[in-house]
């Protein structure tokens, strides 16, 4: 189904890809710390992003978003307004009923359960209302916090690792990626786990 213009989380707004942001995703892209284990993305060895960069990466992402090959969402918080990170599906198998999804967030909202609230609707977008039939998520050997949603919250075994995937200009190292995959019939399982997850957090403030 069509990608909504917004969807409202307790904390969260998940938007369309909107120009506005383009410097904060821009300065997001570039932070070091925000990208600690993203090096290969963060273009360190030239500075961080271009303006131009950043104009073309949302380009992309909107063109597939209107041929329905994909999703992306700006996240912003809903008090301050302020960029807090992108997520989506990279790409949209409509034929085979899949999907590869990932979400980088500022680091000032790696705590606090914002990744939870933000991957729940994204997940529950792409199995219940698009009818997916596994989606799979990449992500880097360091990136331990990741791992730790995936495999401690959700439960998810580590499917296999992408030995020496892709060569990393900051490190001047080839880098692995961890590969997970959540199936259609670990949702309902998943999706009760993060409801209690983010009900007890809610609780806890």
């Amino acid at each position: 189904m069509p990608q909504p213009k917004t969807i409202e989380t307790r904390r969260l707004t998940l938007d369309y890809p909107d120009p506005k942001d383009d410097e904060a995703m821009r300065l997001m892209f570039s932070d070091p710390n925000t990208m600690e284990f993203l090096k290969n993305m963060a273009k360190g060895w030239q500075g961080g992003w271009t303006a131009d960069e950043i104009t073309t990466r949302r380009e992309r992402h909107v063109k597939l978003i209107q041929e329905d090959a994909g999703s992306t969402f700006y996240v912003h918080d809903k008090v301050t307004g302020e960029l807090a990170g992108v997520m989506g599906a990279n790409t949209i198998n409509r034929k085979d009923r899949n999907a590869l999804v990932g979400i980088i967030l500022y680091k000032k909202y790696w705590s606090g359960g914002y990744g939870t609230e933000a991957l729940y609707e994204l997940m529950r977008g792409l199995f219940e209302d698009d009818k997916m039939h596994k989606i799979t998520y990449e992500t880097q050997k360091e990136n331990f916090g990741m791992r730790r949603f995936l495999e401690e919250t959700c439960g998810l075994p580590l499917e296999h690792i992408q030995k020496d995937q892709f060569w990393c200009e900051a490190t001047h190292k080839f880098g692995h990626l961890y590969i997970y995959s959540v199936y259609e019939e670990d949702w309902p399982r998943i999706r009760q786990v993060l409801l209690d997850r983010m009900d007890k957090f809610n609780k806890d403030k």
